[in-house]
């Protein structure tokens, strides 16, 4: 089984791509083949919708990519779901977004969950994809931690993420979601302190939850249904 995993920002280092990778391939079971791809002319980072529609059509190009070279299921590696539902139209393979497949989750396993982000000015952004999963009855709240995405990963950002989280387990939440995938970094840490100040709240870790369900999809045969995302009409030529 192959899994590609579309990266929509660039002007990462070597280093970090590679620590990337190593990770991401972490999450896979023995014989699942995980691969980093690109997109053309991606943004430094997606902390906006402006941004995420400036990424989208490298993602979509890579999408189709993926498929005509053999992946089994692609993964857009972003908390906001950037361009899934155009993706899923254009291919037969499954596209998973790390947002839905948390939030999904996290309804399943408990009666309300919180979504993490990074920056007030997508809460807005992260509502509305709450109310397109129609999740809006499970959420307790959108809440920021007030970091830059790409700030939001490092070391020093964890207080300020555990502080967010324990706020949104105190309003209600029994599970919480992380909106961006930069707080992968932090979600085995909080799931261990956690468990001591506040057992019982389960912590959705998006890139793991995302992996195991595209390998899911891929072993059970089923993809995104063609009621739902009928393909174009005609062509979409990039």
């Amino acid at each position: 089984m192959r899994i590609d995993v579309v990266m929509l920002i660039g002007g990462l280092s070597q280093a970090d791509l590679k620590r990337r990778i190593e990770i991401l391939r972490s999450y896979a079971s023995p014989g699942t083949e995980v691969n980093l791809v690109f997109t053309k002319n991606p943004p430094p980072s997606v902390d906006s919708l402006a941004e995420m529609e400036q990424a989208a059509p490298g993602i979509l190009e890579r999408v189709v990519k993926s498929e005509s070279e053999g992946a089994d299921a692609v993964l857009i590696w972003g908390g906001h779901d950037p361009s899934l539902l155009s993706s899923r139209s254009l291919v037969d393979i499954p596209v998973i977004g790390p947002g839905s497949a948390s939030m999904h989750v996290a309804s399943f396993l408990a009666d309300y969950f919180s979504l993490i982000v990074q920056l007030p000015e997508v809460e807005q952004l992260a509502w509305r994809q709450i109310r397109d999963y129609r999740l809006e009855d499970k959420c307790v709240g959108v809440y920021s931690v007030d970091i830059p995405v790409l700030e939001l990963g490092k070391p020093e950002s964890y207080d300020a993420v555990k502080e967010t989280v324990i706020e949104s387990i105190e309003d209600g939440a029994d599970a919480v979601c992380f909106g961006c995938m930069a707080l992968n970094n932090h979600v085995d840490k909080l799931k261990e302190e956690l468990a001591e100040s506040h057992p019982g709240a389960t912590m959705v870790h998006p890139g793991r939850v995302s992996i195991k369900m595209a390998e899911m999809l891929v072993e059970l045969g089923l993809t995104q249904s063609r009621f739902t995302y009928p393909s174009p009409p005609k062509p979409v030529k990039f």
